[in-house]
């Protein structure tokens, strides 16, 4: 992407003895390879005068010509001009500068006319030949012969005034002083407004490449963040590629790689000891010119993978595992029984305790770091026949009066299911926002087998009736600001080519109130099919809609050819052989996120003591209904603020919404 050009101005500048300011006589600008041309005022923005050899005191700032050269009556004569510069924007690319000068004496002979920068400040009303100030090489150079104009370019020279060095302007000067006079209009001319000096800029205006994110997923099965030197290495290596965003995974299994935590430290021997690697990263990365983002990642469900216990007998595994009673039991189950899903143990988002337990892990990262966002990872259920745990389904027997253990295919079973994802969300979207309104909250979401082109697609997606993620009804509700899509697909390969691109066409079409990322699984792919999959996911949608960035999976793993990492992330920012446009050619801030920066809606979180799947009504510049959750608790995001009442069992309650807060109330 980078800065495209996508306007140019030019400026020519008519320098005029007038009471006004710089003027435009002639600004052209192009745009969709359409010209529109627009004439100003000029103003009296050059001083210009000559001087004389034979006359060395003599001060000729108002005489109406400029004579160069040799001359019968004053001997050896050289112009000077000061042009006041224009102001344009700090950001304008000068393409060419010149001065036009109208020769009009009507000599045959030829000669060649330099131009040459001034060294130190002079005043056309004081200038002599004896206190001529001293000049520089040639910067520019012309050949005059017959009466017209004629241009010298002095590009260079006009950059480096608007760089900070002194403009003290030029002298015209004959290269062979022994040749014959050439004299030109100057500024004092009373007749010929239209041949008098002028300086004629062209710019053009670059468009600050679009902003984006550009994220490496950082995670702890690999190297990347265990010790100092690593993060060293990490903050090189995202500044190398122009990304701006890292998620740094700081909970893999109900352990934490931070040290400030409700969680025990984790048993990871590749850590360095005592060393707190989130602390570090953000030290690190918001030192950085220009500064990086840093997202706390949480794996939500898997709290332990190997056939022995933690260590730690109050690691969530030991204190609300299998070896529990049924109501301090959190984990997630299978239809048939089992705990174990591949090598991992997970925690059912259906327990009402489980919920509220990694809500608290993950406010009390808000409240203790100073993270830019947090990331929530397999926040989910495992598949089709999990969800069994025996809270969930006494809850949802109680919530719609069943019996038994509810079919994995049962419709209803399923849509409990993604409310209990959904509810697990929301909380934790409102909980963060109450710590911190500014601190971003993903996820990391499904994007398993074609991408859909339909709602109805969607509907009979895996993602719905597998990992029961219903990530599209997040982004529509506002209760997470971006989701990142895992599109993990082989470009190689034709099938999932095409599930790639169907997947992020999808993605760009719906966004709802907030925000998506391409989530980009390199480590799948070569170099150059993963620099194709990420030019893709930057272009913009068949409807015009664009994604809000990318981020990259993973920061330890970069191809499947064993190339350096080095490599890849060289490629990302330059030229190489795996492609001659990189994706990320010069560094872009993170997208903006309006709903943060200006909020115009609010959000309301309520605990109450009231039963599970309660319903409740909340009117007033809006009107909604929602349901208690397993504690009795419940959440409304993208309020219209002011008054509301909320209505439950009969008993009302009164709040007040306010943009970009967390109303929190208690109802008894």
């Amino acid at each position: 992407m980078g800065k495209r050009i996508i306007m140019s101005v030019a400026v020519v500048i008519v320098v005029v003895s007038s009471i006004l300011g710089w003027g435009v006589f002639n600004q052209t600008v192009w745009a969709a390879n359409s010209v529109s041309n627009t004439q100003v005022s000029t103003s009296p923005t050059l001083e210009d005068t000559f001087i004389s050899s034979q006359s060395p005191s003599t001060n000729y700032s108002k005489s109406q010509y400029l004579v160069t050269g040799n001359h019968n009556t004053f001997g050896t004569t050289c112009s000077f001009l000061k042009f006041q510069l224009p102001n344009i924007p700090k950001n304008a690319i000068i393409s060419s500068a010149k001065i036009s000068l109208y020769q009009y004496y009507n000599t045959t002979n030829q000669v060649t006319i330099d131009i040459r920068p001034i060294n130190s400040p002079w005043n056309a009303a004081t200038l002599t030949w004896n206190n001529k100030p001293l000049v520089g090489s040639s910067v520019s150079n012309q050949t005059v012969q017959k009466p017209g104009w004629y241009e010298f370019y002095i590009t260079n020279l006009v950059k480096s005034w608007y760089n900070g060095s002194e403009n003290n302007g030029v002298v015209v000067q004959f290269r062979d002083e022994t040749n014959a006079t050439k004299i030109f209009y100057s500024n004092d001319h009373l007749t010929y407004e239209e041949l008098k000096p002028k300086l004629t800029i062209t710019y053009s205006i670059p468009e600050e490449a679009p902003k984006e994110y550009r994220a490496y997923w950082v995670d702890m099965f690999h190297d990347g963040a265990k010790s100092p030197a690593q993060v060293d290495q990490l903050i090189k290596d995202v500044k190398r590629s122009n990304a701006n965003t890292i998620f740094l995974q700081i909970r893999r299994r109900g352990d934490a790689f931070y040290s400030n935590s409700i969680e025990p430290k984790t048993e990871d021997p590749y850590l360095q000891s005592g060393y707190d690697p989130l602390k570090d990263l953000i030290q690190k990365a918001h030192a950085a010119n220009p500064k990086i983002q840093v997202h706390a990642w949480f794996a939500m469900m898997p709290i332990w993978n190997k056939t022995t216990p933690p260590k730690d007998p109050n690691h969530i595994f030991n204190a609300h595992g299998m070896t529990q009673p049924s109501e301090a039991n959190w984990l997630s189950k299978t239809y048939t029984g089992s705990y174990v899903s591949g090598s991992d143990y997970v925690i059912d988002p259906g327990h009402p305790d489980a919920v509220n337990y990694t809500r608290d892990v993950i406010k009390h990262v808000a409240r203790n770091y100073d993270v830019d966002g947090v990331h929530m990872d397999l926040v989910r259920y495992m598949g089709e026949d999990w969800g069994y745990n025996d809270i969930s389904v006494q809850r949802y027997n109680r919530a719609y009066d069943k019996t038994g253990l509810p079919q994995p295919s049962d419709p209803t079973w399923k849509q409990w299911r993604r409310d209990q994802v959904s509810n697990m969300v929301r909380k934790i979207y409102t909980a963060v926002q109450t710590v911190n309104p500014s601190i971003t909250v993903s996820a990391a979401t499904i994007a398993w087998g074609d991408g859909p082109k339909t709602v109805d697609d969607w509907n009979q997606s895996s993602t719905m009736n597998s990992a029961f993620q219903d990530w599209k009804s997040w982004l529509e509700e506002g209760s997470i600001d971006l989701a990142v899509p895992m599109n993990y697909f082989r470009e190689y390969d034709a099938n999932q080519k095409s599930y790639y691109e169907h997947w992020i066409e999808w993605q760009k079409n719906n966004q709802g109130k907030r925000m998506t990322l391409s989530g980009v699984g390199v480590y799948l792919n070569s170099i150059q099919d993963s620099v194709a999959q990420i030019r893709k996911a930057q272009e913009t949608s068949l409807t015009g809609n664009k994604l809000g960035g990318i981020s990259i999976y993973s920061y330890a793993v970069t191809n499947k050819d064993n190339a350096s990492n080095s490599e890849f992330y060289q490629s990302l920012s330059s030229a190489s052989a795996h492609s001659q446009n990189p994706v990320f050619p010069s560094y872009v801030s993170v997208s903006e996120l309006p709903w943060k920066t200006a909020p115009t809606k609010g959000h309301l979180s309520a605990t109450s003591n009231a039963i599970d799947h309660q319903l409740v009504e909340v009117s007033g510049p809006e009107v909604r209904k929602v349901y208690t959750d397993g504690s009795g608790d419940f959440q409304l995001l993208d309020l219209t603020p002011g008054s509301y009442n909320v209505k439950i069992h009969n008993k009302s309650y009164n709040v007040t919404i306010e943009a970009g807060k967390v109303s929190t109330i208690i109802l008894n």
